[in-house]
């Protein structure tokens, strides 16, 4: 037995013998062909057919050529191929060991960091990260650190170095520093001025989390600085169209907040571990400043209440702002009515939808009042604490850029304080349709009739083309109304009768000879979102009956409501008051006589109705804003006479 198997063994050795000679004079087709190509291209050719061949082939040549790259890289290609993850790994070690400068392996190199960053997941990704799990991590270390030398790209020095200070925290105290020096260096020459730029995504986003959170010593000055780079980016980076390339914004932020903070001994710093609630953040930041209000001259107690209210200030105004910019729809903050009696036909608000403070109701026609406003008025006064405060803000909205924040926001700190010539100061020279209304508004609560009304021609006349609708709590009982008004043709429409409506009201009680004129254009007015000026009506009925005749020139031109038609039909039978009804105009004479009423023929009784009915036609097919419209552009002087009564 053991003779035949030395035989056995002997047979097989000649084999290989035999074998090993067919390469020492191999048959090639072609003599230019080195042996070692000879062995990759066998390998190769049996790879589609024969896996096993293909590695034997690379055995073989492995065997012969220990110290050749080519070799060592086609092994590597083949058990990639194959999908074999250990081994390709291995193949992969042994080629970065025994040739690092090797063009080849630079590229897979490259090919693997790259999928090591990449957020995006294929087969070859999955692949080559898979593969990297299995290098000894040693070596992975060394790899990456060769790798983000190797970098000529600045951008990718920096991704790649965080790639290693997130694989090996450890390395985080040794290679933390550098890498924020080089994001600062690369963004002052590449990028200066630019709050969203790469470099400072990569500080903001990456760097700084990974810094706060590793027991790395940074001094305080570039603490603080590195941290006012990164508020500036995502308060710059929130107002950009919304997308999903950085998602939760905010909450990486106040992250940022966080860590940095701690490392400044920031005691608000501990605030926004805690999730969102502006109510909550807010009496925070009140509660701080009262406790510290002998130390706002301090500044490190100032720069940390100043940088944390700041943030808290632009998030809720960002999402006040978005609640207020749905469907295509923006708003404007106006200064709106209100009553001091209770009315039966008054819908109560729901508590949801306004919101008071300081006497104050905050009203909008959705689901949203405006508390933010409230809070974030509150802010502004904390930030305005004391004299050092006021010019440390200026400097920090003039470092961050805050002015697009700012500017609008000042606007409706100054109508919430009622402060109008404040208003007029910042409005003045905008000409926006938003700025045209605020002007209208200051001008109605300074009693400027004139200047109102030669803005609110300008508003009517340039109304917007989406309709909107008509609101149901422009007036409330409150001492003081704020309202967001939609910049739709109908809101602004009923807002400029509004504030000529209750200009006229404090007319109606006068006695004079010019009364009618009031009553006629309020009437006029008040169509608009009839039935919600109707408790007027009885007021103006009275007025009517007292001075027992109304004469309204404009009478046949504007007024069509049925219900006005009706009450003031009413008025002229004997039964309502057989009041005088002279409701005729140059264009309306009916047989060279003018429909003047009271004790009149019954010819002239008849022209009467047959007016009011023609009237009433029109209720329903006249568009009433068009009329509305018509108006106040034509009828400016009647408005302003009725207006300036006294």
């Amino acid at each position: 037995m053991f003779i035949i198997f030395l035989q056995h063994c002997t047979a097989n050795i000649n084999k290989f013998k035999k074998f090993i000679r067919m390469f020492e004079n191999p048959i090639m087709p072609d003599n230019n062909v080195s042996k070692e190509d000879y062995l990759l291209l066998r390998a190769k050719e049996a790879m589609s057919t024969d896996i096993h061949a293909a590695k034997s082939w690379l055995i073989t040549a492995k065997s012969l050529f220990p110290h050749s790259a080519k070799v060592q890289f086609e092994a590597y290609r083949i058990e990639k191929l194959s999908k074999n993850v250990k081994e390709a790994a291995k193949c992969f070690s042994e080629i970065f060991q025994n040739f690092p400068e090797n063009r080849e392996i630079w590229d897979e190199i490259e090919s693997v960091t790259t999928c090591l960053r990449s957020e995006k997941s294929d087969s070859e990704s999955d692949l080559l990260c898979e593969m990297f799990q299995h290098i000894p991590q040693e070596l992975q270390h060394r790899l990456l650190v060769m790798t983000a030398d190797h970098s000529e790209d600045t951008m990718e020095h920096c991704k790649l170095l965080l790639l290693l200070l997130r694989r090996f925290p450890q390395t985080i105290a040794t290679h933390g520093p550098r890498l924020v020096e080089t994001l600062l260096t690369a963004e002052k020459h590449s990028h200066p001025g630019q709050a969203i730029n790469g470099f400072r995504r990569l500080l903001a986003c990456d760097a700084l989390p990974l810094l706060g959170a590793a027991p790395v010593e940074l001094n305080s000055r570039l603490s603080l600085r590195l941290l006012c780079k990164a508020v500036e980016f995502y308060l710059a980076y929130v107002q950009q169209p919304p997308d999903s390339q950085i998602p939760q914004p905010w909450e990486r932020l106040f992250q940022v907040i966080d860590v940095a903070g701690s490392k400044l001994g920031w005691e608000l710093s501990k605030l926004f571990v805690k999730p969102w609630n502006q109510d909550i953040y807010c009496e925070k930041l009140q509660q701080y400043a009262a406790a510290h209000v002998n130390g706002l001259n301090d500044e490190a107690t100032v720069r940390q209440l100043l940088i944390c209210s700041i943030v808290v200030l632009i998030r809720i105004l960002s999402e006040h702002s978005d609640k207020f910019s749905r469907d295509d729809v923006s708003y404007c903050l106006v200064e709106a009515f209100t009553e001091s009696y209770p009315t039966s036909s008054e819908p109560k608000l729901k508590k949801r939808k306004r919101e008071e403070n300081m006497g104050i109701i905050l009203t909008s026609d959705g689901d949203y009042g405006g508390q933010a406003l409230s809070s974030a008025v509150i802010l502004w006064d904390i930030l305005h604490s004391s004299e050092f405060m006021q010019r440390e803000i200026a400097k920090l909205s003039q470092q961050m850029h805050l002015e697009t924040w700012i500017n609008p926001f000042l606007i409706d700190v100054a109508m919430y304080k009622g402060l109008h010539h404040e208003i007029l100061r910042f409005s003045t020279e905008n000409t926006s349709l938003a700025a045209k209304l605020r002007l209208a508004s200051a001008y109605y609560c300074l009693k400027d009739y004139g200047a109102m009304m030669d803005y609110i021609v300008l508003i009517v006349s340039a109304l917007p083309q989406n309709r909107g609708k008509i609101s149901n709590n422009l007036t409330v009982q409150a001492t003081r109304h704020l309202h967001y008004l939609p910049l739709t043709e109908f809101s602004i429409l009923q807002y400029c009768c509004r504030l000529i409506l209750n200009g006229i009201k404090s007319k109606l009680t006068l006695a004079n000879d010019n009364g009618d004129w009031a009553i006629g254009n309020a009437l006029v007015l008040m169509q608009i979102d009839w039935p919600q000026e109707s408790n007027l009506l009885g007021a103006i009925t009275e007025k009517i009956l007292s001075n027992e005749a109304f004469r309204y020139p404009l009478f046949l031109s504007y007024i069509i409501c049925i219900d006005i038609l009706e009450e003031l039909t009413y008025l002229w039978t004997e039964h309502g008051g057989g009041i005088s009804l002279d409701i005729a105009i140059g264009s309306e004479v009916l047989q060279n006589r003018r429909i003047t009423t009271r004790g009149a023929d019954k010819g002239v009784r008849e022209e009467v109705k047959q007016a009011m009915r023609r009237q009433a036609a029109r209720d329903g097919v006249d568009p009433i804003n068009e009329l509305i419209q018509r108006f106040i552009v034509n009828e400016k002087a009647a408005l302003l006479h009725s207006l300036m009564i006294k």
